[in-house]
């Protein structure tokens, strides 16, 4: 399945946040009470609806509860039959005030397009359509049956046909403001995803240049230091790496880079930050950190990876440079401090580290 098939199944089932299902659990029951007591001051509600909407409010309720108490992943099932409850609330009292006389004073019918909205609302949309489709015929079928008892055959099929087409009109239109949801979210993630390609490096998963420099910008690490902030940048290489690709390809290089890039990654504390630099050069930026903390961390990177193993190859080592931000005046200062830090530790045997402190 190809990446833009995915998030369209991803937006299809998307279901509705637990909360939202519940506010919208309290608003039936309050609309259902309104409604009741509206029919009765005005004593026009009918024999079925006397018993439907006390029925309805605790069905309510008690989705209300069993939501409460149910995991994320049940919830949609509690979505189907809290509609399942409106939409055989509506269409049952619509065919029972469409028996002989008890069509008088019915607001009945003008309630029966809630059954689509609805739907779209409570359920995902992969089972809206199916759904609505059931509920259009067991509207029609029920609305026929009951007709044809009392009126002729064609002001019945004149009555049907006309909810059939009413209710169509009202299904095509919701699906088409779904789709234009979905082509929406996907333009949306396609737009993010390619955000995404050009700030992250695609081999290791970490930020490249562009990144860090959207970064360093972002946490106002700007080009000139107006010192307020207090920070250092560790360059990092791995050393031999040329050998690694000329003696075991570059596919195995690829391994080594991504294996060195995961555990620098999962070493540096969570405000850190890290990225390829290119080739197999890795910079972190590390705030509000000692002198002696940034050579505590710079260590235990340099023991982690010189302990890791990628399928046969063992001894990876790395070099590391330490820039300071209160040895400079501008971040390029900081890099270049950085940057000679490190070829001293290449020059020095490698699998070290050095910092102008």
């Amino acid at each position: 399945m190809n990446d833009s098939s995915q998030q369209d199944t991803s937006i299809r089932s998307q279901v509705m946040e637990p909360k939202l299902f519940r506010r919208l659990l309290i608003l039936a029951c309050v609309c259902f009470a309104l409604v009741w007591i509206i029919d009765e001051l005005s004593g026009i509600i009918s024999e079925f609806d006397a018993t439907a909407y006390p029925i309805c409010i605790m069905a309510f309720a008690l989705m209300y509860v069993l939501s409460r108490a149910s995991k994320h992943h049940n919830q949609s099932n509690l979505h189907l039959l809290t509609y399942l409850v409106v939409a055989g609330y509506l269409i049952s009292t619509s065919i029972w005030h469409h028996m002989g006389s008890n069509a008088l004073f019915s607001n009945a019918a003008q309630w029966l397009g809630l059954n689509y909205v609805i739907a779209y609302l409570f359920l995902e949309i992969r089972r809206a359509v199916p759904t609505t489709m059931l509920v259009l015929g067991a509207t029609l079928i029920g609305h026929f049956l009951v007709l044809i008892k009392h009126h002729s055959l064609d002001d019945t099929l004149g009555v049907v046909l006309n909810i059939a087409v009413a209710h169509s009109v009202y299904i095509v239109l919701l699906w088409t403001v779904i789709r234009l949801r979905i082509q929406s979210s996907l333009a949306n993630t396609r737009m993010n995803l390619l955000e995404n390609y050009a700030y992250v490096d695609l081999l290791t998963g970490l930020l490249n240049r562009r990144g860090l420099e959207k970064v360093f910008t972002e946490l106002e690490i700007d080009q000139i230091n107006t010192n307020t902030k207090n920070y250092a940048l560790l360059l990092i290489d791995i050393d031999y790496f040329t050998q690694v690709n000329d003696q075991y390809g570059h596919t195995m290089g690829d391994k080594v880079l991504r294996k060195v890039a995961a555990n620098l990654n999962r070493t540096i504390a969570p405000e850190d930050v890290i990225g390829r630099w290119g080739g197999e050069e890795f910079i972190i930026l590390t705030l509000d950190r000692s002198p002696q903390q940034v050579l505590d961390m710079a260590e235990q990177l340099r023991s982690i990876i010189n302990q890791m193993e990628v399928d046969d190859i063992t001894g990876v080592t790395i070099s590391i440079g330490i820039g300071f931000s209160n040895l400079a005046k501008t971040r390029q200062e900081v890099f270049n401090i950085a940057d000679s830090n490190l070829y001293e530790a290449k020059q020095s045997g490698r699998n070290s580290v050095r910092c102008s402190i």
